[in-house]
């Protein structure tokens, strides 16, 4: 509903906007594509580093997989009136509310003539959508049961597109990560980053408090979204020269390139 309202206010503004939509529209898009080319093909450019995170990354998500079953048993055997209160927070930040967001800061940068917040927006876009673009592929690849469809941990229908059977990695948690990753770096402030990174851990946890996903769903999931976020913050069309200390100020770029894996 949030998002249809969205779309609506969008229509309805969209004459008076028309103009700057067509002006910087093309340049947007090939700078999306581009971003998306690059995250797409990074692992051919992996140096020694990449390789051994992605590794590792690997590694901890087999690891997981071996006390899948048991945090499950633990999640579901302490459940509490407060928990479930609090844990649901993947109800709300989520695509909805993230598409939505999104709409509304790049109309605000239009109006504004921001290009700061234009930057963010694209970022929050391009973070988004290619992070689940990976997750939706690995979904499709594995087709692993949800924890509430099956007691065994391990049980996979390779390219199976029941909701059921897609579990594996967590979309929320992928989504949660990609957009907080790009905005905790919006202000060298600490709070600023504890908060976006919590709101993501918290929305990660949920999906396996509410039996949604295995402990191992949510790890490659969150490692997903950390790294196309990280991909895309240091990809050479959003290279930011300054981080302001405190969220009050408007934001200024960074110049720092890394892969993400």
């Amino acid at each position: 509903m949030r998002f249809h309202l969205v779309i609506l206010l969008f229509v309805l503004i969209s004459p008076i906007l028309y103009p700057q939509i067509e002006e910087g529209a093309e340049k947007d898009f090939r700078k999306f594509f581009e971003v998306g080319g690059d995250v797409l093909s990074s692992p051919k450019d992996f140096q020694s580093d990449d390789w051994i995170k992605l590794t590792a990354t690997i590694g901890i998500t087999g690891l997981a997989m071996l006390v899948d079953e048991d945090i499950k048993e633990f999640s579901q055997s302490n459940k509490t009136e407060f928990l479930n209160s609090i844990l649901e927070v993947d109800d709300y930040y989520h695509i909805e509310f993230m598409a939505s967001s999104i709409a509304l800061l790049y109309l605000y940068a239009l109006i504004d003539k921001n290009n700061d917040v234009r930057n963010l927006s694209l970022r929050l876009t391009e973070a988004t959508v290619y992070g689940e673009l990976i997750n939706l592929g690995i979904k499709f690849t594995s087709g692993r049961s949800r924890p509430y469809f099956t007691e065994s941990a391990f049980e996979y229908d390779p390219f199976n597109t029941n909701f059921d059977q897609t579990s594996f990695p967590s979309g929320h948690s992928t989504l949660a990560f990609a957009y907080s990753t790009v905005i905790a770096k919006e202000y060298n402030n600490f709070f600023w980053k504890f908060g976006w990174y919590g709101l993501a851990v918290m929305t990660a946890y949920a999906r396996v408090y509410n039996n949604k996903h295995w402990f191992s769903d949510i790890v490659l999931g969150s490692a997903i979204g950390l790294f196309v976020g990280e991909f895309v913050n240091n990809h050479k069309t959003n290279q930011r020269l300054n981080l302001p200390t405190e969220p009050v100020s408007p934001p200024q770029p960074i110049l720092h390139l890394t892969i993400p894996f």
